[in-house]
């Protein structure tokens, strides 16, 4: 858990938080090889806000939206979040969080795992010239070639051939 001691940021000009998360959410196009590794740095603003800053970096892996094959890549975000009093809140402002006053700690983890998550992309490519799969018979044309008839078309496209001969 990664959880934020207000009390011992005032303190200090500056409060490092280290930990590691999981992005194991089930729903997610991607699969985290290992924990993500997550450094931040946390200190006040001048008006009462408070900016914390760091990075994650860590593993996942993702099929290949054209052939399937799974895919690993390496993570690495950078990180910025944004806390403030209500008072200070502007309402159409979706960037900055909630300070609400009186809170001893803030667990940092919901934000930096929306973060992570909203930072890698939804589909994979194993490599940029991927042929991915046959249509017709599913064989995954990186590693042979298919089995299919050649010029064998669908008969129940014919009536929209017939539509572009017009």
């Amino acid at each position: 858990m990664l959880k934020l001691d207000l009390f011992d940021l005032e303190r200090r000009e500056t409060l490092r938080v280290e930990g590691r998360i999981e992005a194991d959410d089930e729903g997610l196009p991607f699969v985290n090889e290992k924990p993500f590794n997550v450094v931040l740095n946390a200190t006040w603003a001048g008006s009462g806000e408070l900016v914390v800053v760091g990075g994650v970096v860590g593993a996942v892996s993702q099929d290949c939206r054209r052939c399937l094959d799974r895919v690993k890549r390496r993570v690495d975000v950078d990180i910025t979040l944004l806390f403030a009093p209500p008072d200070l809140l502007e309402e159409d402002d979706t960037e900055t969080h909630r300070l609400e006053m009186g809170v001893r700690e803030i667990d940092l983890e919901p934000y930096v795992r929306e973060e992570v998550i909203l930072a890698i992309p939804a589909f994979a490519e194993c490599r940029d010239d991927c042929r991915g799969l046959c249509a017709g018979c599913g064989e995954n044309l990186n590693e042979s070639e298919c089995k299919c008839s050649p010029g064998g078309i669908d008969p129940r496209w014919d009536a929209l051939r017939a539509l572009e001969n017009k």
